[in-house]
């Protein structure tokens, strides 16, 4: 279940032979003010608000139907939208509604979790009859139903089930998976692809059989699968680099389920967080609970930096924390420094949070520049950001300014606007001299 297979992490343990970590212990683990901390969980167990309802009722697959209406969802491998070609009446079979009918399980929740988002669903029956526990799995989460839903106009349910299965089960991020069959697709529906090439298997939008045939491949590296089983810019190469335009990622890394058409603010994040085409990094997506963000017209692209700075930086100190980004946007932004100060004993508030997390940010990018990766060089693919614009759907006309976006963002962290190094100020400002290149 809920397979860590995002960025190739299984790849860089299978390449060291590290089959497994082991964790035992009994050691307590160590609070400054434990009492305060209980006090501090009980007050903000009352203070549910913002995506709480949605994620405690239905998960994050309560967000898809209005996700591919929106322009939020990528649709038909980014060239499609989501009211023209996935239109409600489709998006509605594969929502969190739909979902929640079938799962007949009690939501479960991750230790010590009040939101409980997590479902399980039994499939037994059928040609994507589930083949582990029994038939129960993991009900998919809002990126699988997109990226394997509206991303390859496929609206058959108990497929996309299937399809979370075999990636949970052989440790595939379906992100990346969903991205590289859209790729696929639309090779083969525009004559780049044949039969002969994909083994046989009849690649065309919406055919649920065939994706799960291929996904099946990819996992265990059989025939075309192989060549697709490190990715769309790995593929494209080995394909002899057909279907550029159709090759939607960010320097290697497939752009998830949440388009910058819609959110203009991820156009920054998928380019310049040290981990690129990631939405969890921060950026516009949703604002969480207690933060006050100016209201602005979201296509007005200069004067961002500022909020995009602090949705970044919060979320640095969210991961870097191991608190889960559906808390975040669930109870007041505040309780976090509140509850770092009972548990470390260090005085944190936002305004030391919004610092901590700038640390994080530029520590994580110093390792990518020390390694030669400037993420202005990243390639910027056309579909992400409307280049050109779609001339259908809520997003329609839209193409999204990034570079003012990213260059914004840049002169507001006093970074350098072209090699992005940071001044000598602004890592002084940090209490970060120790980076600064020495003779």
């Amino acid at each position: 279940e809920r397979a860590a297979g995002r960025s190739g992490l299984a790849a860089v343990m299978g390449s060291k032979k590290l089959k497994a970590v082991v964790v035992k212990g009994k050691m307590k683990v160590p609070l400054h003010d434990e009492n305060g901390i209980r006090a501090l969980r009980k007050s903000l167990l009352k203070e549910a608000a913002g995506f709480y309802d949605i994620l405690h009722d239905e998960g994050t697959a309560g967000i898809t139907q209005d996700s591919a209406l929106s322009g939020d969802s990528p649709v038909k491998n980014w060239d499609g939208a989501g009211t023209v070609d996935f239109p409600s009446e489709r998006a509605a079979k594969i929502t969190g509604s739909a979902i929640v009918e079938l799962e007949g399980y009690k939501p479960y929740a991750c230790w010590g979790c009040p939101i409980a988002c997590g479902g399980k669903m039994k499939q037994t029956d059928g040609e994507y009859a589930l083949e582990l526990n029994d038939g129960v799995g993991h009900k998919p989460e809002y990126e699988t139903l997109s990226m394997f839903g509206t991303n390859l106009l496929n609206d058959d349910l108990d497929s996309i089930v299937k399809l979370n299965e075999i990636c949970n089960n052989l440790g595939l991020d379906t992100i990346s998976v969903g991205a590289t069959i859209g790729y696929v697709i639309e090779c083969y529906e525009n004559g780049l692809l044949s039969k002969e090439d994909t083994d046989g298997l009849e690649m065309t939008w919406g055919n649920a059989e065939s994706i799960v045939a291929l996904t099946e491949k990819i996992g265990r590296r059989e025939g075309f699968g192989d060549v697709l089983a490190d990715g769309i810019r790995v593929a494209w190469e080995k394909l002899g680099r057909i279907g550029t335009e159709y090759a939607v990622h960010v320097d290697g890394e497939e752009v998830p389920a949440h388009d910058p058409k819609f959110t203009p603010g991820l156009a920054t994040t998928y380019l310049l967080a040290p981990t690129p085409g990631r939405h969890t990094q921060g950026g516009e997506l949703l604002g969480p609970v207690g933060l006050e963000l100016p209201e602005r017209d979201k296509y007005q692209y200069s004067g961002w930096a500022e909020t995009h700075h602090k949705l970044v930086t919060v979320m640095e100190v969210c991961n870097a924390a191991g608190l889960c980004m559906f808390g975040y946007l669930s109870y007041p932004i505040q309780a976090i420094p509140e509850q770092l100060s009972a548990v470390t004993g260090w005085g944190y508030d936002m305004d030391e949070m919004f610092k901590t997390g700038t640390r994080i940010f530029t520590m994580r990018h110093m390792f990518n520049l020390r390694e030669g990766i400037n993420p202005l060089k990243r390639n910027v693919p056309g579909r992400m950001i409307g280049a050109p614009p779609l001339t259908e759907g809520n997003v329609k006309d839209v193409t999204v300014d990034y570079q003012t976006l990213a260059r914004e963002f840049l002169e507001f962290l006093d970074w350098d606007t072209n090699t992005t190094a940071p001044s000598e100020e602004s890592l002084q400002e940090l209490g970060m001299e120790f980076l600064i290149a020495r003779d």
